[in-house]
Protein backbone atom coordinates (compact mmCIF):
# COMPACT_ATOMS: atom_id res chain seq x y z
CA UNK A 1 0.00 0.00 0.00
CA UNK A 2 1.56 3.38 -1.04
CA UNK A 3 1.32 6.44 1.37
CA UNK A 4 -2.09 7.33 0.26
CA UNK A 5 -3.94 4.37 0.99
CA UNK A 6 -3.46 3.31 -2.69
CA UNK A 7 -2.60 -0.63 -2.94
CA UNK A 8 0.26 -1.52 -5.36
CA UNK A 9 -1.94 -4.33 -7.44
CA UNK A 10 1.62 -6.21 -8.10
CA UNK A 11 3.24 -6.13 -4.68
CA UNK A 12 1.95 -8.99 -3.15
CA UNK A 13 2.30 -11.08 -6.50
CA UNK A 14 6.01 -10.19 -6.46
CA UNK A 15 6.55 -11.03 -2.75
CA UNK A 16 4.91 -14.73 -3.36
CA UNK A 17 7.88 -15.24 -6.05
CA UNK A 18 9.65 -18.25 -4.75
CA UNK A 19 11.80 -19.30 -7.72
CA UNK A 20 9.67 -22.35 -8.14
CA UNK A 21 9.60 -20.69 -12.14
CA UNK A 22 13.14 -22.79 -12.59
CA UNK A 23 12.06 -25.95 -11.31
CA UNK A 24 10.17 -28.40 -12.94
CA UNK A 25 8.96 -29.77 -9.37
CA UNK A 26 5.15 -30.11 -9.05
CA UNK A 27 2.99 -31.13 -5.85
CA UNK A 28 0.17 -32.40 -7.30
CA UNK A 29 -2.96 -31.80 -4.73
CA UNK A 30 -5.91 -30.91 -7.19
CA UNK A 31 -8.29 -33.03 -6.12
CA UNK A 32 -7.86 -32.06 -2.67
CA UNK A 33 -8.11 -28.86 -3.49
CA UNK A 34 -11.43 -29.19 -5.48
CA UNK A 35 -12.71 -31.13 -2.34
CA UNK A 36 -12.35 -28.55 0.13
CA UNK A 37 -14.10 -25.84 -2.86
CA UNK A 38 -17.12 -28.73 -3.02
CA UNK A 39 -17.78 -28.07 0.88
CA UNK A 40 -18.75 -24.81 0.28
CA UNK A 41 -22.72 -24.03 -0.24
CA UNK A 42 -23.64 -21.84 -3.50
CA UNK A 43 -21.83 -21.58 -6.91
CA UNK A 44 -18.70 -21.31 -6.39
CA UNK A 45 -15.13 -22.22 -8.43
CA UNK A 46 -11.58 -21.63 -8.11
CA UNK A 47 -9.13 -18.83 -7.42
CA UNK A 48 -5.78 -18.08 -8.41
CA UNK A 49 -4.36 -19.08 -4.83
CA UNK A 50 -6.61 -22.73 -5.30
CA UNK A 51 -4.99 -23.14 -8.60
CA UNK A 52 -1.07 -22.48 -6.84
CA UNK A 53 -1.54 -24.62 -4.06
CA UNK A 54 -3.15 -27.54 -6.10
CA UNK A 55 0.39 -27.70 -7.49
CA UNK A 56 2.46 -26.33 -4.60
CA UNK A 57 3.80 -23.10 -6.34
CA UNK A 58 3.54 -19.72 -5.52
CA UNK A 59 0.67 -17.44 -6.89
CA UNK A 60 2.95 -15.29 -8.85
CA UNK A 61 4.31 -18.36 -10.82
CA UNK A 62 0.64 -19.39 -11.42
CA UNK A 63 -0.11 -15.63 -12.74
CA UNK A 64 3.00 -16.19 -14.94
CA UNK A 65 2.11 -19.36 -15.94
CA UNK A 66 -1.70 -18.50 -17.34
CA UNK A 67 0.22 -15.23 -18.96
CA UNK A 68 2.37 -17.23 -21.04
CA UNK A 69 5.68 -15.97 -19.78
CA UNK A 70 8.37 -17.29 -21.42
CA UNK A 71 10.37 -18.25 -18.17
CA UNK A 72 7.58 -20.64 -17.66
CA UNK A 73 8.94 -24.52 -18.36
CA UNK A 74 6.24 -25.78 -20.85
CA UNK A 75 5.46 -28.72 -18.70
CA UNK A 76 4.63 -26.33 -15.64
CA UNK A 77 2.47 -23.81 -17.80
CA UNK A 78 0.10 -26.90 -19.17
CA UNK A 79 -0.26 -28.43 -16.00
CA UNK A 80 -1.59 -24.50 -14.48
CA UNK A 81 -3.73 -24.70 -17.62
CA UNK A 82 -5.53 -27.71 -16.99
CA UNK A 83 -5.45 -27.35 -13.05
CA UNK A 84 -7.39 -23.73 -13.88
CA UNK A 85 -9.87 -25.52 -16.11
CA UNK A 86 -10.71 -28.43 -13.71
CA UNK A 87 -11.10 -25.87 -10.77
CA UNK A 88 -13.53 -23.49 -13.07
CA UNK A 89 -10.87 -20.35 -12.50
CA UNK A 90 -11.84 -17.87 -14.89
CA UNK A 91 -8.74 -17.82 -17.00
CA UNK A 92 -10.50 -15.14 -19.95
CA UNK A 93 -9.88 -12.20 -17.21
CA UNK A 94 -6.52 -12.81 -16.68
CA UNK A 95 -4.68 -9.55 -18.36
CA UNK A 96 -1.17 -9.39 -20.03
CA UNK A 97 2.10 -8.43 -17.90
CA UNK A 98 2.33 -5.32 -19.68
CA UNK A 99 -1.45 -4.30 -20.28
CA UNK A 100 -1.89 -1.15 -18.59
CA UNK A 101 -4.60 -0.75 -15.53
CA UNK A 102 -8.06 -2.03 -15.91
CA UNK A 103 -9.25 0.19 -13.36
CA UNK A 104 -9.77 1.07 -9.62
CA UNK A 105 -11.89 -1.03 -6.84
CA UNK A 106 -12.81 0.40 -3.52
CA UNK A 107 -12.87 -1.83 -0.63
CA UNK A 108 -15.15 -0.11 2.23
CA UNK A 109 -14.60 -0.93 5.58
CA UNK A 110 -16.06 0.25 8.88
CA UNK A 111 -13.01 0.70 10.84
CA UNK A 112 -8.93 -0.23 10.04
CA UNK A 113 -8.82 -1.15 13.48
CA UNK A 114 -9.96 -5.09 12.61
CA UNK A 115 -6.79 -7.04 11.93
CA UNK A 116 -8.95 -9.73 9.71
CA UNK A 117 -9.52 -6.89 6.92
CA UNK A 118 -5.63 -7.20 6.52
CA UNK A 119 -5.58 -10.44 5.58
CA UNK A 120 -9.23 -10.08 3.65
CA UNK A 121 -7.47 -6.78 1.39
CA UNK A 122 -4.31 -8.91 0.80
CA UNK A 123 -5.94 -11.28 -0.87
CA UNK A 124 -8.36 -8.62 -2.94
CA UNK A 125 -5.39 -7.53 -4.56
CA UNK A 126 -3.87 -10.66 -5.12
CA UNK A 127 -6.27 -11.43 -7.59
CA UNK A 128 -7.68 -8.03 -8.83
CA UNK A 129 -3.83 -8.16 -10.15
CA UNK A 130 -4.36 -11.00 -12.22
CA UNK A 131 -6.83 -8.74 -14.09
CA UNK A 132 -4.71 -5.78 -14.54
CA UNK A 133 -6.66 -3.78 -11.39
CA UNK A 134 -5.80 -2.11 -8.58
CA UNK A 135 -7.75 -0.97 -4.92
CA UNK A 136 -8.16 1.07 -2.26
CA UNK A 137 -8.89 0.86 1.10
CA UNK A 138 -11.60 3.37 2.36
CA UNK A 139 -12.96 3.66 6.08
CA UNK A 140 -16.77 4.34 6.33
CA UNK A 141 -17.37 4.62 9.80
CA UNK A 142 -17.64 8.15 11.09
CA UNK A 143 -19.22 9.84 14.55
CA UNK A 144 -20.84 13.07 14.76
CA UNK A 145 -23.45 14.02 17.44
CA UNK A 146 -26.87 13.61 16.38
CA UNK A 147 -25.78 10.67 15.05
CA UNK A 148 -23.88 7.76 17.35
CA UNK A 149 -22.94 5.86 14.07
CA UNK A 150 -23.38 6.89 10.79
CA UNK A 151 -21.82 6.34 7.33
CA UNK A 152 -19.23 8.58 5.64
CA UNK A 153 -21.48 8.71 2.42
CA UNK A 154 -19.53 12.00 0.98
CA UNK A 155 -16.54 9.44 0.49
CA UNK A 156 -18.31 6.91 -1.29
CA UNK A 157 -19.55 9.62 -4.00
CA UNK A 158 -15.90 10.76 -4.16
CA UNK A 159 -15.10 7.66 -5.31
CA UNK A 160 -17.85 7.81 -7.67
CA UNK A 161 -16.36 11.26 -8.66
CA UNK A 162 -13.14 9.60 -9.52
CA UNK A 163 -13.93 6.80 -11.38
CA UNK A 164 -13.65 3.73 -9.37
CA UNK A 165 -15.46 0.58 -11.43
CA UNK A 166 -17.01 -0.81 -8.52
CA UNK A 167 -17.06 -1.62 -4.41
CA UNK A 168 -16.04 -4.59 -2.01
CA UNK A 169 -18.05 -4.18 1.24
CA UNK A 170 -16.18 -5.87 4.02
CA UNK A 171 -18.52 -6.97 6.77
CA UNK A 172 -21.81 -5.13 7.09
CA UNK A 173 -21.34 -1.39 7.13
CA UNK A 174 -22.71 0.87 9.62
CA UNK A 175 -25.52 3.15 8.43
CA UNK A 176 -25.93 0.12 5.65
CA UNK A 177 -28.75 1.66 3.38
CA UNK A 178 -27.33 5.25 3.52
CA UNK A 179 -23.84 3.62 2.28
CA UNK A 180 -25.28 1.19 -0.07
CA UNK A 181 -27.53 4.47 -1.59
CA UNK A 182 -24.26 6.24 -2.14
CA UNK A 183 -22.56 3.80 -3.53
CA UNK A 184 -25.36 4.21 -6.84
CA UNK A 185 -24.93 1.93 -9.67
CA UNK A 186 -21.68 0.62 -9.45
CA UNK A 187 -20.88 -3.40 -8.81
CA UNK A 188 -20.99 -4.22 -5.28
CA UNK A 189 -19.81 -7.39 -3.51
CA UNK A 190 -20.16 -7.95 0.29
CA UNK A 191 -17.53 -10.43 2.72
CA UNK A 192 -17.91 -11.89 5.35
CA UNK A 193 -21.37 -10.12 5.62
CA UNK A 194 -24.66 -11.44 7.04
CA UNK A 195 -26.90 -13.91 5.38
CA UNK A 196 -29.79 -11.48 5.52
CA UNK A 197 -28.38 -9.70 2.43
CA UNK A 198 -27.94 -12.55 0.19
CA UNK A 199 -30.01 -12.00 -2.78
CA UNK A 200 -29.39 -8.14 -3.07
CA UNK A 201 -25.96 -8.28 -4.59
CA UNK A 202 -22.83 -10.84 -4.60
CA UNK A 203 -21.65 -12.36 -1.30
CA UNK A 204 -19.70 -13.96 -0.25
CA UNK A 205 -20.17 -15.37 3.72
CA UNK A 206 -18.63 -17.54 6.38
CA UNK A 207 -20.46 -20.80 7.01
CA UNK A 208 -21.11 -19.59 10.33
CA UNK A 209 -23.36 -22.47 11.13
CA UNK A 210 -20.71 -24.58 10.31
CA UNK A 211 -18.34 -22.70 12.13
CA UNK A 212 -19.82 -22.38 15.35
CA UNK A 213 -20.82 -25.84 15.10
CA UNK A 214 -16.70 -26.83 14.60
CA UNK A 215 -16.18 -24.87 17.82
CA UNK A 216 -19.16 -26.81 19.57
CA UNK A 217 -17.77 -29.89 18.91
CA UNK A 218 -14.20 -29.25 19.58
CA UNK A 219 -15.32 -28.03 23.34
CA UNK A 220 -17.75 -30.74 24.12
CA UNK A 221 -15.51 -33.45 22.66
CA UNK A 222 -13.21 -32.36 25.69
CA UNK A 223 -15.59 -32.74 28.13
CA UNK A 224 -17.32 -29.60 28.43
CA UNK A 225 -21.77 -29.42 28.93
CA UNK A 226 -21.63 -25.81 30.44
CA UNK A 227 -20.46 -23.38 27.69
CA UNK A 228 -21.46 -19.89 27.25
CA UNK A 229 -21.16 -17.59 23.89
CA UNK A 230 -20.77 -13.68 24.28
CA UNK A 231 -21.90 -12.18 21.09
CA UNK A 232 -24.95 -11.45 19.96
CA UNK A 233 -25.38 -7.57 19.59
CA UNK A 234 -24.04 -4.85 17.66
CA UNK A 235 -24.87 -6.34 13.98
CA UNK A 236 -26.47 -8.95 12.05
CA UNK A 237 -23.62 -11.32 12.01
CA UNK A 238 -23.27 -11.48 15.62
CA UNK A 239 -27.04 -12.43 16.37
CA UNK A 240 -26.50 -15.18 13.83
CA UNK A 241 -23.12 -16.35 14.93
CA UNK A 242 -25.29 -16.86 18.74
CA UNK A 243 -27.93 -18.02 16.89
CA UNK A 244 -25.92 -20.96 15.08
CA UNK A 245 -24.14 -21.68 18.54
CA UNK A 246 -27.15 -21.85 20.10
CA UNK A 247 -28.54 -24.69 17.28
CA UNK A 248 -25.40 -26.49 17.69
CA UNK A 249 -25.42 -26.94 21.41
CA UNK A 250 -29.25 -28.06 20.33
CA UNK A 251 -27.52 -30.71 18.54
CA UNK A 252 -25.77 -31.95 21.52
CA UNK A 253 -28.50 -31.61 23.57
CA UNK A 254 -27.67 -28.80 25.69
CA UNK A 255 -29.36 -26.27 24.74
CA UNK A 256 -30.57 -25.73 28.59
CA UNK A 257 -26.69 -25.04 29.17
CA UNK A 258 -26.44 -22.51 25.45
CA UNK A 259 -25.95 -19.38 27.23
CA UNK A 260 -25.39 -16.25 25.20
CA UNK A 261 -24.33 -13.12 27.00
CA UNK A 262 -24.64 -9.99 25.05
CA UNK A 263 -21.51 -8.18 23.78
CA UNK A 264 -20.15 -6.80 20.43
CA UNK A 265 -16.62 -7.42 18.61
CA UNK A 266 -14.86 -5.05 20.84
CA UNK A 267 -12.08 -5.61 23.42
CA UNK A 268 -14.06 -3.52 26.01
CA UNK A 269 -17.39 -5.10 26.11
CA UNK A 270 -16.15 -8.94 25.77
CA UNK A 271 -14.22 -8.27 29.03
CA UNK A 272 -17.91 -6.73 30.49
CA UNK A 273 -19.41 -9.89 29.50
CA UNK A 274 -16.84 -12.14 30.52
CA UNK A 275 -17.15 -10.60 34.33
CA UNK A 276 -20.92 -11.40 34.43
CA UNK A 277 -20.31 -14.57 33.17
CA UNK A 278 -17.16 -15.54 35.68
CA UNK A 279 -19.64 -13.72 38.89
CA UNK A 280 -22.84 -15.39 37.96
CA UNK A 281 -24.02 -18.23 40.75
CA UNK A 282 -23.56 -20.69 37.34
CA UNK A 283 -20.16 -20.72 36.09
CA UNK A 284 -19.50 -21.90 32.45
CA UNK A 285 -16.04 -24.32 31.92
CA UNK A 286 -15.59 -23.05 28.51
CA UNK A 287 -16.52 -19.59 26.81
CA UNK A 288 -16.77 -18.98 22.79
CA UNK A 289 -16.56 -15.42 21.74
CA UNK A 290 -17.73 -13.63 18.43
CA UNK A 291 -14.86 -12.83 17.16
CA UNK A 292 -11.41 -12.48 18.12
CA UNK A 293 -11.00 -9.56 19.57
CA UNK A 294 -14.00 -9.95 21.92
CA UNK A 295 -11.92 -12.93 23.40
CA UNK A 296 -9.29 -10.92 24.27
CA UNK A 297 -11.62 -9.29 26.38
CA UNK A 298 -12.83 -12.22 28.00
CA UNK A 299 -9.32 -13.54 28.34
CA UNK A 300 -8.56 -10.37 30.56
CA UNK A 301 -11.76 -10.90 32.79
CA UNK A 302 -10.23 -14.47 33.68
CA UNK A 303 -7.56 -13.13 34.41
CA UNK A 304 -8.76 -10.63 36.39
CA UNK A 305 -10.97 -12.80 38.30
CA UNK A 306 -8.20 -14.93 39.24
CA UNK A 307 -9.23 -17.58 36.19
CA UNK A 308 -6.34 -19.93 34.76
CA UNK A 309 -6.82 -20.65 30.96
CA UNK A 310 -7.36 -23.57 30.22
CA UNK A 311 -6.81 -25.33 33.41
CA UNK A 312 -9.70 -23.61 35.06
CA UNK A 313 -11.76 -21.87 31.47
CA UNK A 314 -11.39 -22.83 28.02
CA UNK A 315 -11.88 -19.59 25.83
CA UNK A 316 -12.43 -19.81 22.00
CA UNK A 317 -12.33 -16.96 19.29
CA UNK A 318 -13.42 -16.70 16.08
CA UNK A 319 -11.73 -14.91 12.64
CA UNK A 320 -8.21 -16.57 13.59
CA UNK A 321 -6.28 -13.18 13.20
CA UNK A 322 -2.77 -12.33 13.88
CA UNK A 323 -3.97 -11.90 17.45
CA UNK A 324 -5.24 -15.53 18.26
CA UNK A 325 -1.55 -17.05 17.20
CA UNK A 326 0.66 -15.07 19.32
CA UNK A 327 2.53 -16.76 22.16
CA UNK A 328 1.34 -15.24 25.11
CA UNK A 329 -2.44 -15.22 23.55
CA UNK A 330 -2.54 -19.03 21.92
CA UNK A 331 -5.95 -18.49 21.23
CA UNK A 332 -8.08 -21.78 19.96
CA UNK A 333 -9.94 -20.30 17.36
CA UNK A 334 -12.14 -20.34 13.93
CA UNK A 335 -10.47 -19.77 10.53
CA UNK A 336 -12.58 -18.24 8.16
CA UNK A 337 -10.46 -18.72 5.21
CA UNK A 338 -9.62 -15.26 4.35
CA UNK A 339 -7.86 -15.83 1.61
CA UNK A 340 -10.50 -17.67 -0.36
CA UNK A 341 -12.91 -15.37 0.96
CA UNK A 342 -11.57 -12.36 -0.15
CA UNK A 343 -10.06 -13.84 -3.89
CA UNK A 344 -13.92 -14.92 -5.09
CA UNK A 345 -15.27 -11.75 -3.90
CA UNK A 346 -12.99 -10.11 -6.42
CA UNK A 347 -13.60 -12.51 -9.28
CA UNK A 348 -17.17 -11.90 -8.75
CA UNK A 349 -17.12 -8.21 -8.27
CA UNK A 350 -14.54 -8.56 -11.95
CA UNK A 351 -17.46 -10.03 -13.82
CA UNK A 352 -20.23 -7.37 -12.29
CA UNK A 353 -17.86 -5.11 -13.90
CA UNK A 354 -17.34 -6.29 -17.17
CA UNK A 355 -21.23 -6.54 -17.46
CA UNK A 356 -22.62 -9.95 -16.05
CA UNK A 357 -26.25 -9.46 -15.13
CA UNK A 358 -27.19 -13.18 -13.43
CA UNK A 359 -29.41 -13.29 -10.48
CA UNK A 360 -26.86 -12.38 -7.33
CA UNK A 361 -24.71 -15.30 -6.34
CA UNK A 362 -24.37 -16.28 -2.53
CA UNK A 363 -21.46 -18.57 -1.53
CA UNK A 364 -21.00 -19.36 2.06
CA UNK A 365 -17.37 -20.80 2.26
CA UNK A 366 -16.35 -23.50 4.53
CA UNK A 367 -14.10 -22.58 7.47
CA UNK A 368 -11.89 -24.75 9.73
CA UNK A 369 -10.93 -25.07 13.17
CA UNK A 370 -7.30 -24.07 14.15
CA UNK A 371 -6.74 -25.51 17.85
CA UNK A 372 -4.35 -23.91 20.31
CA UNK A 373 -3.53 -23.43 24.08
CA UNK A 374 -6.33 -21.60 25.07
CA UNK A 375 -8.68 -25.07 25.40
CA UNK A 376 -8.36 -28.43 26.79
CA UNK A 377 -10.29 -30.73 29.29
CA UNK A 378 -12.46 -28.88 31.73
CA UNK A 379 -11.56 -29.36 35.89
CA UNK A 380 -12.87 -32.21 38.12
CA UNK A 381 -15.94 -31.13 39.98
CA UNK A 382 -13.51 -31.66 43.19
CA UNK A 383 -10.35 -29.70 41.83
CA UNK A 384 -10.08 -26.17 43.68
CA UNK A 385 -10.78 -22.73 42.06
CA UNK A 386 -6.97 -22.27 41.63
CA UNK A 387 -6.01 -18.04 42.98
CA UNK A 388 -3.40 -16.50 42.71
CA UNK A 389 -1.03 -15.89 45.66
CA UNK A 390 0.19 -12.33 46.86
CA UNK A 391 3.19 -11.94 49.50
CA UNK A 392 3.73 -8.88 51.35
Amino acid sequence: MTGDGRIDAHSDIAAENDGTQHTDQIVEQTETVAEEIAQEKGPTRGTLRDVANSLGISSAVALRALRGADDIKPRLRARVEETAARLDYPVEEVASETAHSNGVVAVLVNTMRNTWISDLVRSIRIELAATGRTAVVVPTRRRIPEYPVAADTEVITSLLDLGVDGFCMISDLADLENALEATGDRPLVGIGCSHSLAGRFDTVRIDDEMGQGLIVDHLVGLGHTEIAHVGGVGSTVARERAAAFQAAMARHGLEGSARVEPGDFSEQVGETAGQMLLRGSQVPTAITCVNDVSAMGVLSAAYDADYDVPARLAVAGYGNTSIASTGFVDLTSVDPNSERMGALAAQYLVERIGGLEDAPRDVAVAPSLVVRRSTSAPPRQDQPKRRRISVD
